[in-house]
């Protein structure tokens, strides 16, 4: 009994695709299409490429529910950046998450997550940003730290790097931080 029996559009030479160009096992992509299935059989027995809402994969994918990083998932993975998931999506953002996942892949997509605004740099701005979504209530109405705190913070990162004259810290500098620090490939992980 082929996987394309149980859900259309995944054959087995998909299969083996999707365990080749990710981090992924084949059982780890089941496991994964089955909750996605789950979302809705209907909607991808129509189309396989549906696209499922932010609130129709939260309720399949606790560990995104109260994620302080939440919309930069959405935003970030999201391969029409509509902040919908296709399973593919869902595919990328296991593999980033995965902990057979490079250093190198790693650090370019938590580089992509915690660049807020987007201007390919990390700025005081983005880190004080981030230091909220870490130390907040889930609401953000008690903000534990102040803002003069969390630009010393800020600041203090930026000084210690040291590697360009920018005052913020770009792709290069972002991966080569996070080589030296042991811990990060085990903790920028969680498992859909």
């Amino acid at each position: 009994m082929g996987c394309s029996q149980s859900y259309p559009g995944l054959t087995e030479d998909i299969l083996e695709d999707y365990s080749t160009l990710t981090y992924l096992t084949k059982g780890e992509v089941l496991h994964l299409m089955k909750k996605f299935y789950s979302i809705s059989p209907e909607k991808l027995k129509a189309n396989y490429n549906h696209r499922f809402s932010k609130e129709e994969i939260l309720q399949k994918f606790d560990v995104l529910r109260n994620n302080p990083f939440q919309d930069r998932f959405f935003k970030v993975f999201s391969s029409k950046k509509d902040g919908h998931f296709s399973f593919e999506d869902i595919l990328d953002l296991a593999s980033a998450m995965s902990p057979d996942c490079s250093l190198e892949a790693k650090a370019e997509w938590a580089f992509k997550l915690y660049d807020l605004d987007e201007d390919n740099q990390i700025s005081e701005r983005d880190i004080t940003e981030i230091i909220d979504r870490i130390t907040c209530d889930p609401n953000c109405y008690n903000r534990y730290l102040d803002n003069e705190l969390k630009k010393k913070i800020a600041n203090i990162i930026l000084e210690e790097l040291k590697l360009d004259s920018t005052g913020s810290i770009g792709l290069i500098e972002f991966k080569i931080m996070m080589s030296r620090i042991p811990e990060f490939v085990s903790s920028f992980y969680f498992r859909l």
